[in-house]
This record gives C-alpha cells, structure tokens and sequence, in this order.
C-alpha cells in the first residue's frame, strides 16, 4: 500500500485532485464575494457556502499536509490522508445540503447533527494540527474546555453550564462556530484579495518593485537587507499574505544578501520580518484587518488609516536596525 500511494500515478492523480479542489474554492469565493449566486435568483444560508468552503479546505489540507512528513514534503500522501479528506468532505457537503434541517432541529439535538458535528470539530482540529502545530491546537481545547467547567468557576468568570452535546452542535452550525464570521470574511474577502494578488504577481508586479528598492537602496550601506525591507513593505501594501511576500521578493533579496555577505540565516530572517510586515501595510493588509472592520462595524478605509502610523513605525525600525 505505501508504495502504491506514492508511485508516479499517484502523485499525478493527488495533484490533479488538490488543484481541482483548490480551484472550486477559489471560484466560489468569488462568486460569493461578487453575489453572482443571488444575482441569478439563487437563496440560501451563507453557512451553506461557508460549510462547502469548510469541505474543500479541510480536503486540501491533509492531501498537502500529510500525516507523514517526509512523504508530504516529496508530494505524498498516505492511505490515511486520502480518507480524512474524503471525510471533511463529504462531512460539510452533507452540512451545506442539511443545513436549513440541522438548523430547525438542533435544540433537540438530533442523532446525526451530533455525529456531524463533532466529527468536523475534530477534523478541523487535526487540520490546525497539521497546518500550524500544536500551539493553537491547545489553545482551541483551553478555550472549549473553560466552556464546559466555566459554571463551576466563581466571580466575573463564571459562565453557564453548556451540556457537552450541545456545545458540539452550537460550534458546528451556530453562525458563531466554525461557520461564522472568520471563516465568512476568509472566505469572501481575504480569497478574492489574494487571488488579485497573483494576478499581479503573474503579470510581473514583484519585479516591479523589487526593482524600486534595488534603484532606491542598491547603493546604501547594508543595502542588500535595505532593499529587502523596501521591496517586501512595498508588495506586501498589495497583498497583505506573508508567504506570498517571501516568494515574491525573497527569490530576489534573499540571494542578494548572502552574495552581500550576510549569513544564510541572517537573511532568511530579514526577508520573513521585513514580509510579514505586509499584513498590516495599507491599503490592503491581512485576514485581521477586515475582520476588524467587520467587528468594529467601522468602513475599511478607517481601518487602513488607523494603520499607516504603525506600519510606517514597523518599516522604520527594521530599516534602522539595517543601517546599523
């Protein structure tokens, strides 16, 4: 079995399979984003597309992930991958079809909105797992256990007594659960920007301004991590991902310090300080920053100058820190 899982053909059908999957998500995020489905008469819970958004990425993260490491990072997957993703699947698209159902019927907690939804709390725990580690993992348990003993604590911290069952349902299909306002703004939002993103990328926008900061910065002291920092602020302002930043302007700056002296290491961390400083880099900026327009019910563009000071600070500090 591990050899069939991982031979050629395999390969090329799990790439083919997350490329579809990954495709279908980022069509329907725009779709979503430019209301193309009510446009043309259609109606539903906006927790039924969050559900299929959920089922896609659950089904792309252990197909890219991959419970084994070294077959992950060769472009493998095992048995095991392949049934977690048919699962996270199938789990939410039986969401996205049930959902005005499970919805009328869920403070009578019924037999097959339990099973649903605890098997998607733990899917999505097991993706966060894989994805970033056990960090947020526990802190997700941390959180969801104070839930169920938070009646037993005294004073201001004291909460109500939640049953285990319906705690389950209410973080499965409650519009304040998974299928809620963070997964909504990712999924609308922060899918179309990235995607424009690309677009921009793909059309020789990195170039653009790597080749600003090698004008403006090539000639400094320490110039090399100058420009680093200048290109990374400059296209992280359009695209507000981090990892997008690293691959835009690292493949550029990063050889560019080491040929300048700098130690590998050195340089792979310049280059991921000076790109996460893209996620609060107005205009666009991150995932956070509309969430925060969302929650603070604010417009966007309050946000986006509430963040120039900061941003500003952020650069100029890495930038002295260059210099010196």
């Amino acid at each position: 079995m591990e050899q069939d899982v991982t031979s050629p053909k395999a390969l090329c059908v799990k790439n083919i399979v997350v490329s579809a999957l990954a495709g279908t998500l980022t069509i329907a995020a725009m779709a979503q984003a430019a209301s193309l489905p009510s446009r043309m008469g259609y109606s539903y819970y906006t927790e039924q597309f969050l559900a299929l958004v959920l089922g896609l990425s659950l089904a792309i993260i252990f197909l890219v992930t991959g419970e084994n490491k070294e077959r992950a990072r060769s472009g493998g997957a095992t048995a095991l991958d392949w049934l977690l993703s048919v699962t996270g699947l199938g789990l939410s698209l039986y969401v996205m079809l049930a959902y005005p159902s499970l919805v009328s019927q869920a403070m009578s907690l019924p037999w097959d909105a339990l099973l649903v939804g605890g098997a998607l709390f733990f899917l999505v725990l097991e993706g966060l797992r894989r994805s970033v580690g056990w960090t947020l993992v526990i802190v997700v348990l941390v959180i969801v256990g104070y839930g169920m003993i938070g009646h037993l604590v005294p004073g201001a911290l004291q909460t109500r007594e939640v049953a285990p069952q319906r705690l389950a349902v209410y973080l499965a299909f409650d519009p304040n659960g998974l299928l809620g306002l963070t997964l909504n703004v990712a999924a609308t939002v922060v899918v179309a920007f990235v995607f424009f993103g690309q677009l921009l990328l793909r059309s020789g926008g990195a170039d653009f301004f790597n080749d600003i900061a090698m004008s403006t910065m090539g000639h400094k002291r320490g110039g090399a991590a100058k420009i680093s920092i200048v290109a990374s602020g400059l296209f992280g302002s359009i695209s507000g991902v981090v990892v997008s930043n690293i691959v835009a302007t690292g493949v550029v700056t990063i050889k560019l310090m080491i040929q300048s002296g700098f130690r590998r290491t050195t340089a792979g961390a310049v280059e991921a300080v000076a790109s996460t400083g893209g996620q609060i880099a107005p205009p666009v900026m991150g995932a956070v920053a509309f969430l925060m327009a969302d929650i603070l019910q604010k417009p966007y563009s309050e946000i986006v100058v509430a963040a120039i000071v900061p941003a500003l600070l952020y650069y100029v500090a890495l930038f002295v820190q260059a210099d010196l």
